[in-house]
This record gives structure tokens, sequence and C-alpha cells, in this order.
């Protein structure tokens, strides 16, 4: 009896020596709280933009702490204070408006971007357009047991790829700030106005749900429409326009940027991506209100004598259309009609008449006529308002 009685204390002590030490192992040791601080930009998000840090355990899980702060300022700043964490990992959410540096204006609806940060080192970093394209991607490499600073350079260079760029010598995206000089980040601020084009913020966000949940399993985008619709924005863009916008913005806040030469990767995008172009940005169907439409690019031979002159664009895209009479008679127009045209007196020198779109959202479909035995030649100004980026003859019989 003596001897069963011994042998089940030393279980017993067993069996406690070894919950002691598995609760041992799984002891967390805070980190000292410190301040979370950073930016959201797409452009700067706004004041009063929503901003939530996500604490990650050491297998990237949700702890289910969180800490909430606003964005006070126009620049898209943020802090948390006392921010203690299990480990260095976090999520950031930001939601709010921003500034469109395409239009120069700021949007009309919200977006949501996010990031997968390690903040062992620093606790400085941005939530911006690279982060949240590279976080499906980077969550999906750390379930296949990739180390976390690995993760983060494969989808980072998957990413820069789509756009024909190489990661090669640039900081984690969560450094990067489109308002300072240096390769990386002018490619950040190249990136986020090739995404944002013309769109809206709906059509952006399905665009940057689109490429992550598209590129997160393989790092390939696969998705021909959503290829060419890159592209088609991507030729259209004005660097100039981007560039005096941008600058101008952080000015207005007491900020002088350093903005780097963002404009070389766009033009290096355009120049090398297979993408195909599809032309979907601004339209020109066949017809109008008023018959066929003398703006479709590939009719050039029109019959009759009353014609619409209809094109449906995009937010923010300046055009116009240059009409030059090479011979017969002068065309005319229906001044109902041309509400939302505005239109130059005729240059009787010249032999020619400008007719630019005063609202790029509503509809434009003008009512214009030529005499039988005509010869016209139309010039298309997309965006670029200096040279015609479209010119084609036409004869009306």
């Amino acid at each position: 009896m003596k001897k069963l009685l011994n042998y089940t204390a030393i279980v017993a002590l067993s069996v406690i020596a070894i919950l002691g030490g598995c609760k041992k192992d799984r002891e967390v040791i805070q980190t000292p709280a410190k301040t979370i601080n950073g930016s959201a930009q797409k452009g700067p998000f706004l004041h009063g933009t929503s901003i939530t840090v996500y604490e990650l355990d050491q297998n990237y899980a949700q702890t289910g702490k969180t800490f909430l702060t606003q964005i006070t300022d126009n620049a898209g700043s943020f802090n948390i204070n006392n921010a203690s964490l299990i480990s260095g990992y976090i999520t950031i959410r930001a939601d709010g408006f921003y500034f469109n540096e395409v239009c120069g204006s700021n949007s009309v609806s919200q977006i949501t971007l996010n990031s997968i940060s390690d903040i062992s080192s620093t606790y400085a970093i941005h939530v911006n357009t690279l982060t949240h394209l590279e976080k499906p991607r980077v969550e999906y490499l750390l379930g296949t047991g990739l180390a976390f600073d690995s993760a983060k350079t494969v989808a980072q260079s998957d990413v820069l790829n789509i756009f024909n760029i190489s990661a090669t010598g640039i900081q984690n995206s969560e450094y990067l700030d489109i308002s300072n000089s240096g390769n990386g980040n002018a490619i950040l601020l190249a990136i986020s106005s090739i995404l944002q084009g013309f769109r809206t913020e709906s059509e952006l966000s399905s665009l940057l749900s689109t490429i992550s949940n598209d590129i997160s399993s393989d790092g390939v985008l696969n998705d021909t429409s959503t290829m060419s619709s890159i592209i088609d924005h991507a030729i259209l863009l004005d660097t100039f326009s981007i560039r005096n916008n941008i600058t101008n913005y952080y000015l207005n806040l007491g900020i002088t940027p350093s903005i780097s030469n963002f404009e070389y990767y766009i033009q290096q995008f355009i120049n090398n991506t297979t993408f195909p172009i599809t032309n979907s940005v601004i339209t020109y169907p066949p017809t109008g209100m008023y018959g066929d439409n003398i703006l479709a690019k590939s009719q050039l031979i029109y019959n009759g004598e009353q014609f619409s002159m209809k094109v449906n664009l995009k937010r923010c895209i300046q055009f116009k259309i240059r009409v030059h009479l090479i011979s017969g008679s002068v065309w005319g127009y229906l001044h109902g009609t041309s509400a939302n045209w505005n239109i130059t007196t005729y240059d009787f020198t010249n032999q020619e008449q400008f007719f630019t779109v005063i609202n790029n959202e509503q509809a434009s479909d003008l009512s214009i006529s030529f005499h039988a035995g005509g010869t016209y030649l139309i010039e298309y100004f997309e965006t670029n308002l200096s040279t015609p980026a479209f010119s084609k003859t036409i004869t009306v019989n």
C-alpha cells in the first residue's frame, strides 16, 4: 500500500511539473508601451479618417485586441499612444476620404486601405496602395511557412511586377511616402496614380480588391479585363497635372514636398507592359440621339445631314474636339443641344471651331449638321489639351 501511495504521489508531481512547464512556455511577455505613428496615403487621407490597429500573435492571428484613433490633419498622419503588444506584428486599416491626385480634389466617397507589418524595430509606418495590394499575398505566403520578412519581399516584388518595376533596392512598402524623395516613394506615387486613373472611389476599391485577390496565391495578375483597365487609364494620365496637384496640396498644408521622378515609372509601364489596350476610358458610340456619331473613330464616310457629336467620359477627364473645314460648306449645330458643350466662335481665318465638354460626368451629345460634298478634319484632344491624341478626315455624302 505504501508503495502504491508513493507511486501515485510521483505521478501527481510529474503532472504538476508538466502543467507548470506548459504554462511557462505559453507565457507572453508584453512589450513596453510605445507610440505607433505614420500616415495613410492614396493621396493623403483626410482629417477624420478612422485608423484601426489589430494586434497579431506570433502565428499572425488576431488576438482580439485593437487600438483605435483618427487622423487629425489633412496630411494623413496618425498616432496611437501607449500600445503594448505581445509581438511585433500588426495589421492596420484606414477608412476615410482622401485627396485624389489625378483630379486635384478630395474624394467624393470613402475607401479602405490595409497593411500588415512587423514593427519590432520601428513604430513609424504608412498605409498605402502597395501595402493594401500586398497584404493577402503576404498572408498566403505566411500560411505556407515562409518567414515574415521573406513573405513581405516576395509580395512586394509580385505587386511591382504588375507595373514592370523591379523591387531591387526598394524599402518595404510601409516605409514609403509619396511626399518624400527617392525611387521607392516615386514608385508609390506612380502606382497610386495609375490605380486611381479616372475611376470613382467604388471603381478604385473594386480594382484594388480584384488585383489583391488575383495575385494572393500565385503572385501573378491573370485577369485580362483588369490588365486592360490598368493600361487604358495609365495612357491617359496627365503627369504634369498630377505633380502640380500633389505639390500644391502639400504646400497648402505648410509642407514642402520633395517629389522624385514618378513620371518615369508611369512611362516605363506604358512602354513595356504587355497588357492589351482596349481604349475603354473614353468611348465614342456609333450613334447618338441625333444620328450617326461623327466622333466614332472607325467611321469616315457619313450619309445625310444631321449627326450626333457624342462622347462618354470618366471623372476628371478634360476633352475637346477641333473641327477644321477642308472643303465644302461650314457646318452648323442646334443650340438647344449644346448644354454640356462650350463652343468657340467660328474662326474664319483658320476655318475651324473648338467644342469642349463642360462637365465630364454629364451626357455630352450635340446635334450637328454637315452639307453633302464636304470634307472635314476632326481632331481629338483627350486629357492632354496641347496636342491631339487622334484625328480623322470625314467625308459627307
